[in-house]
């Protein structure tokens, strides 16, 4: 038995090696579980607790999703994978069955490199696996407007090339990822004929940039294509040069930084409205990143970070009334983000207050 103790570090993690063992009778059959636990339990009791409560499980990380590899089915992850962290990413049969396990809807992403038979096969298994009273979100890609994945500098390119948006890069990009769109979205479409009502389809932009949301669904028949705008309302602050050391210089400006998340996300929802679109986040929370670490612990950890979270998801229920999903479930703090709601698996609630104060909402908003 190993108990790793976690501490916060960057790229902590347990490793462990096999140099050599005998070809008559190799080591075969390793398995990571507890001693105690069941051999074909898939998935450890304390994580399916964590993760009751919450409505939708959106798998961005899970399928690695902004590694944009290219896509193959006979190339995909299975349950009898020797890994789920491969550029494959985790199975789709892992992902459905979790989410059939805790009574969530999945949010899958298709890449955007994937090919049509890819896309027809992972719907086809999706619909045959998932929970028929489940509603299941799509969308294409990740954040083809974000210029720091590839996939987005691919769209841009691509569209460029095809002489889109009158040579406008923004624009160029956002009418690429249209196009790519609804080809998508007709498959899923397809495959789920039987099941009109528990498909969403999404079309995904920038939130600071509203202007975008209009272009994409704008284009050609992309309206028609999808059921749900989303944009990613995060709280953002630039923390870098600011030489700051006290967590109430930030938490000072948080009002007015979430007034104007809640401007922008205004807009787009007005503009999803034209297009009797619902709006709704496949991302949201804080959007901190400081290369100061220590720091970034402080503010993360600090009570004030827990009614800043009580005070967004108040004004986004009362003001948008859909669906939000925080990004993310667990992760480290480091000098690249802190994404997590908890900083890692089996951290006590009351240690980790973005995790507690979500716990709460959820409470009061079943």
């Amino acid at each position: 038995m190993l108990q790793l103790n976690p501490v916060g570090g960057e790229e902590e993690r347990g490793w462990i090696e096999l140099s050599q063992t005998d070809p008559a009778d190799p080591l075969r059959e390793i398995d990571c579980r507890e001693t105690e636990r069941p051999s074909k339990e898939r998935f450890h009791p304390e994580f399916i607790d964590f993760l009751k409560g919450f409505k939708v499980l959106r798998f961005l990380d899970w399928q690695r999703t902004n590694d944009n590899f290219a896509a193959r089915w006979d190339a995909r992850s299975t349950p009898a994978s020797s890994s789920q962290v491969t550029s494959a990413g985790a199975s789709v049969e892992d992902m459905v069955d979790l989410s059939n396990l805790i009574g969530a809807d999945p949010w899958f992403l298709m890449p955007y490199r994937a090919d049509a038979a890819y896309i027809r096969a992972f719907a086809r298994l999706v619909h045959e696996r998932v929970d028929p009273s489940a509603t299941v979100y799509v969308e294409l890609g990740n954040e083809v407007w974000n210029d720091q994945f590839e996939a987005a500098r691919q769209a841009r390119d691509e569209g460029l090339a095809a002489g889109l948006g009158g040579g406008d890069p923004t624009r160029a990009q956002a009418i690429r990822y249209a196009q790519k769109l609804c080809p998508a979205m007709a498959i899923w479409r397809e495959v789920f004929a039987n099941r009109p009502g528990k498909l969403i389809r999404v079309a995904a932009s920038h939130n600071a940039n509203p202007e975008s949301a209009r272009v994409i669904l704008g284009h050609a028949k992309t309206a028609d294509c999808v059921d749900a705008l989303a944009t990613a309302p995060y709280i953002w602050i630039d923390l870098e040069g600011q030489r700051v050391t006290d967590p109430k210089w930030v938490f000072d400006r948080m009002p007015a930084t979430i007034d104007d998340v809640f401007s922008f996300a205004h807009r787009n929802r007005a503009i999803a409205a034209e297009f009797g679109k619902r709006f709704i986040a496949y991302e949201g929370g804080q959007h901190l990143v400081t290369r100061d670490v220590e720091f970034a612990r402080r503010v993360q950890r600090d009570s004030l970070m827990g009614a800043t979270y009580r005070a967004y998801l108040e004004r986004w229920r009362r003001e948008m009334g859909d669906d939000l999903v925080l990004y993310a479930s667990t992760a480290p703090i480091g000098e690249y983000g802190a994404w997590g709601l908890r900083e890692y698996a089996g951290q006590p609630t009351s240690n980790a207050p973005k995790l507690e104060a979500v716990r709460a909402f959820i409470k009061a908003h079943p």
